[in-house]
């Protein structure tokens, strides 16, 4: 007995060895790719760690992978067979002199039977041959050019001219191995989806019932607060929000209006003191007055209101303002019913708001009695988002947003800054289905809406020879 367990550990061992080996073979290779010295912005699809997170989920909750719909090994793939060698990590680049959504890269081709006949007849996007090896979608944002060992594409939705630069990637020259680049930190990145230019650098990873995002940026608009505080909302609101910085000098310049609107992007910034906070906590019923008509008993034209309720949002907004300035404002524009504090329906239409102003806070409500406690809280965030995707399709009954966000359970975002002119935002989409991985989950959310389905071959075997 206790040989045979030496035995059986020794070859899970190896098979482990063997797993390992494998896939650092092929990140290696995948990462010894040559991009054009001119590439000014990289994206990284980590295919073989997004093969075992599915990998590892499938084995923990296999009742989530399966269904009616499910076709038979075979079926499937002769649909992936692209003839394509797909690497662990693809990379997609956009070059210096084209528009900045159009990107570039390149495949090995691994059958060439196989890489043809998926061209003319399997491909998930129709597309037109405009030439012996080089073909387009209809809608002329795809293009294809290839020679016997390799395809360059390009995905352009400016529907830019792009036949000359796939030329040039096909024959290689002015080339930089991405480990020797200004992108090298993407090399070695587990992430599964990670992008980086001179402005960001972005990560994405899909776990089950989470999408994970995170993204750090040149900030050239605001100055977040050196030490951030907010109010304590209340953690079981449909939607909150808070905002702890100011707008740098040269924004506000730019984003002058004339408008009078109360909340025109010029009004906004003449009144707003370095911190607004939003909350949707419930529904509440407010009574409206509607205005019909009817005849008396003179056959006249006379006016009657009737009262009528109606479920809204309980939203309060406060800001730190001048809250005399903004009275005397919405005065100026007869706008403000002094007696009652109700704001025009010609300035904030909808709803019912109201307005009240102390101490330097400006509270804006669809409440009347709504009393702001202006306590605040230290924070590592100047920035705060939060939207409970339950909630809201619970109280905004309309079968849009149940159809479209019904999936989804939670968005919550951060940011902070991290140096001069640099902010770290991160966030974090959860799903209602917390076992099945979130990228699953989102491609059967949106299928629908798609015209066909993408069959690409993601197989990590030995190429089939040509």
């Amino acid at each position: 007995m206790k040989k045979f367990l030496i035995i059986t550990a020794a070859i899970v061992i190896l098979l482990l060895l063997s797993y390992f080996c494998f896939f650092k073979y092929r990140e290696i290779q995948a990462n010894n790719i040559s991009i054009p010295v001119s590439t000014n912005a990289l994206l990284k699809i980590n295919v073989d760690e997004l093969y075992k997170t599915i990998a590892v989920s499938y084995i923990k909750h296999p009742n989530q992978y399966s269904g009616a719909d499910k076709k038979g090994i075979k079926e499937k793939v002769n649909d992936l067979n692209t003839g394509l060698k797909i690497p662990a990590s693809i990379y997609l680049y956009s070059l210096k002199g084209k528009v900045k959504t159009t990107f570039f890269s390149t495949f090995e081709i691994a059958d060439t039977l196989a890489f043809h006949l998926f061209i003319q007849k399997k491909s998930f996007l129709p597309l037109i041959k405009k030439d012996s090896n080089f073909f387009q979608s209809k809608d002329s944002t795809f293009f294809i050019l290839f020679n016997k060992t390799t395809v360059a594409f390009a995905y352009t939705p400016k529907k830019e001219q792009v036949k000359t630069t796939l030329v040039e990637i096909l024959n290689p020259k002015n080339m930089i191995k991405v480990g020797d680049s200004r992108f090298n930190e993407l090399v070695n990145l587990s992430d599964h989806i990670s992008f980086q230019n001179t402005e960001n650098f972005s990560k994405i990873n899909f776990t089950d019932g989470k999408i994970n995002f995170s993204n750090e940026f040149i900030n050239q608009l605001i100055e977040p607060a050196a030490k951030p505080q907010h109010r304590v909302l209340n953690p079981e609101s449909t939607v909150s929000m808070w905002l702890n910085a100011k707008f740098k000098s040269d924004s506000l310049k730019k984003n002058q209006t004339g408008s009078s609107a109360l909340f025109s992007k010029n009004n906004f910034f003449r009144f707003y003191k370095d911190y607004l906070d939003f909350e949707w906590t419930n529904t509440i019923t407010q009574v409206d007055t509607v205005v019909g008509y009817e005849y008396n008993d003179d056959f006249e034209r006379v006016e009657k209101k009737i009262l009528q309720d109606r479920k809204i949002p309980y939203i309060s907004m406060n800001v730190a303002a001048n809250d005399r300035e903004v009275s005397d404002y919405l005065k100026s524009l007869g706008a403000l019913d002094q007696s009652t504090g109700k704001i025009s329906s010609a300035i904030i239409p909808l709803y019912q708001v109201y307005f009240k102003g102390n101490n330097g806070n400006v509270l804006l409500s669809t409440v009347k009695s709504a009393k702001p406690d202006l306590k605040r809280a230290l924070s590592n965030d100047f920035f705060y988002f939060k939207v409970d995707f339950k909630k809201l399709i619970k109280q905004t009954p309309m079968p849009v947003i149940a159809d479209k966000l019904g999936t989804f359970s939670q968005l919550e975002i951060k940011a902070k800054g991290i140096g001069k002119d640099k902010v770290k935002l991160e966030s974090e989409l959860s799903f209602l289905n917390k076992d099945a991985n979130a990228l699953i989950q989102l491609l059967k959310t949106f299928r629908n809406g798609l015209n066909n389905t993408l069959n690409f071959n993601f197989s990590v075997g030995s190429p089939a020879s040509k």
